[in-house]
């Protein structure tokens, strides 16, 4: 609990290790798959070529322009100072080379009782068109199944969410079937950039879809930046700062303009959607524009809508939150505080860790806070019984010591 309010982290990340895909791949894809090493010829963090090619065009770009020392940063943000990786926060986590040990202890350092983890290098292990799907689906399986081994260390605590052989609508339905009936998955995690040109409203997703609903699991979008089939990349080149800020609210936006007026939530009622590491002050006006056009364009274009396009997001989607945004309590007050949730966005570099929700308290009154704490509770369809279980697990094992 955060100062005795539940709190369920929405997006907690994970450092995969460097010999994951040495632990964990098929054999027959490993001569298709290579990973930068040491010294000692083991697997260390770094490039990760897939088929010839980096699994992320921000490896290619721009590297040599970014802050090697410590220095000052600007920002209106509250406490941004912390988000510099010269602070030292996350020694406690290097030293435990971000074992689940240290997942743990940072959820006990943030007051966190569920987190809900997605992956790090994993954001961008598949994001390309064309990639073979068998490969696809090995590489998901890969993941998959060493996520599910992290979080054996305190299962009722540490959740996950799938990656998906998105290449292959069928091959995703089944691993998304294994992950939740097998390894305990709560929902899958996509990102908001097309799939060799699918729109989100495209027939390709409806057998996907129809899974989550019947499975009862969470769709979660969630943007990384420099993958290579984003269309930012054509539009704002090699300045990553400009394609970072530009990809996380503009993918999202087009995916949920996509999933509402392309009648995803119309046939799709059961659909629970996460909008997550975009912050969410892009959404009450996006819903506002989609219904000013509502008496020129539903009628004739989209027939089938039933709902407003503010009834469509209340029922059907959650948007996260990173606890410093000064439109929190203003966007809470348009789209509700109940469907907005918070991420930790341990351990990445621009995480305000470990005063996520000290901030998020500082920043809104209480009763706000208090739903937008439990939002991911709702968003994964955790229960009383859940958090009970995660109470049970924490009185057992008890919090590792805080650094």
């Amino acid at each position: 609990m955060k100062d005795g309010l539940r709190f369920v982290d929405c997006d907690m990340h994970v450092m995969e290790p460097p010999d994951l895909f040495e632990c964990y791949l098929d054999p027959k894809f490993k001569d298709r798959v290579s990973t930068a090493v040491g010294v000692d010829s083991r697997p260390r963090r770094g490039m990760i070529v897939i088929d010839g090619l980096p699994t992320t065009m921000d490896v290619e770009l721009q590297q040599y322009r970014k802050r090697s020392r410590p220095g000052a940063t600007l920002s209106t943000q509250p406490l941004s100072g912390s988000r510099l990786a010269d602070t030292g926060r996350l020694d406690f986590a290097v030293e435990r080379n971000y074992n689940a040990e240290a997942q743990v202890m940072g959820m006990a350092m943030e007051g966190v009782d569920v987190a809900v983890l997605f992956p790090t290098t994993g954001l961008s292990l598949i994001a390309r068109d064309n990639l073979d799907p068998l490969l696809s689906l090995a590489l998901c399986q890969a993941y998959n199944n060493w996520i599910h081994d992290f979080c054996q260390y305190s299962p009722d605590r540490l959740k996950f969410v799938a990656m998906l052989p998105v290449h292959d609508a069928h091959l995703a339905c089944r691993e998304l079937l294994r992950c939740v009936r097998d390894l305990g998955a709560v929902g899958s995690f996509i990102r908001p950039n097309l799939v060799n040109g699918h729109y989100w409203h495209s027939n390709f997703w409806e057998p996907l879809y129809t899974l989550h609903e019947e499975l009862d699991v969470t769709w979660g979008f969630h943007e990384g930046t420099g993958a290579w089939y984003s269309q930012m990349n054509v539009l704002y080149g090699e300045n990553r700062f400009y394609r970072h800020v530009a990809s996380h609210w503009i993918e999202m936006q087009q995916a949920l303009i996509a999933m509402i007026i392309g009648g995803v939530f119309e046939f799709h009622p059961r659909l629970r959607v996460a909008f997550l590491e975009g912050q969410n002050a892009w959404a009450p006006g996006l819903l506002s524009r989609i219904e000013w056009d509502y008496p020129q364009y539903r009628d004739s274009h989209a027939p089938y809508l039933s709902l407003t396009p503010k009834e469509y997001f209340r029922r059907n989607c959650w948007a996260a939150v990173e606890g410093s945004e000064p439109e929190i309590e203003a966007t809470a007050g348009l789209i509700g505080a109940d469907r907005m949730c918070i991420s930790t966005d341990y351990p990445h570099f621009d995480s305000n860790f470990p005063n996520v929700a000290s901030n998020l308290l500082t920043n809104v009154p209480r009763e706000i806070a208090a739903q937008i704490f439990l939002g991911g509770a709702q968003l994964y369809g955790f229960t009383d019984a859940h958090f009970q279980k995660a109470d049970a697990a924490a009185a057992v094992g008890g919090h590792p010591a805080k650094p």
